[in-house]
């Protein structure tokens, strides 16, 4: 049994989780595909609310060396700029805006948003931003 079947059968209401932008479990890409599986059992697990988020590159101190990740960073002030409207979603975030974004998700009591929620990077900004 996963983490979320545990919460399930404890009577967890909510449950949380980091995924991937371009999560999809027929992704020919390794990560999107394993995101995009994990994704689709924990929708089968059935919780009564699941907020996921899909943040883009996340920004922050890392233990592990990534050299593509660290071009990226290199590259994403020149970038974010130009990714706006639909591309917003694209635009890397910071890994603390992710956490209080989740936070405020955690304490939130808003039903409006049914049983699965995604939250993309452009969204999780806007709810780290809003303070809830």
């Amino acid at each position: 049994m996963t983490l979320a079947g545990f919460a399930r059968e404890a009577g967890a209401e909510t449950f949380l989780i980091v995924s991937a932008m371009g999560a999809n479990p027929s992704s020919r890409m390794f990560y999107n595909r394993v995101k995009g599986t994990v994704e689709r059992e924990l929708r089968r697990i059935g919780l009564p609310r699941t907020y996921v988020f899909r943040p883009s590159l996340l920004l922050g101190r890392r233990e592990e060396f990534r050299a593509g990740e660290r071009v990226a960073v290199a590259l994403a002030p020149l970038l974010s700029p130009l990714l706006t409207g639909p591309f917003a979603k694209y635009r890397p975030i910071a890994a603390a805006d992710v956490a209080t974004a989740m936070r405020l998700a955690a304490r939130s009591q808003r039903q409006d948003e049914g049983d699965w929620t995604v939250f993309e990077s452009d969204a999780i900004a806007r709810l780290a931003r809003s303070g809830g």
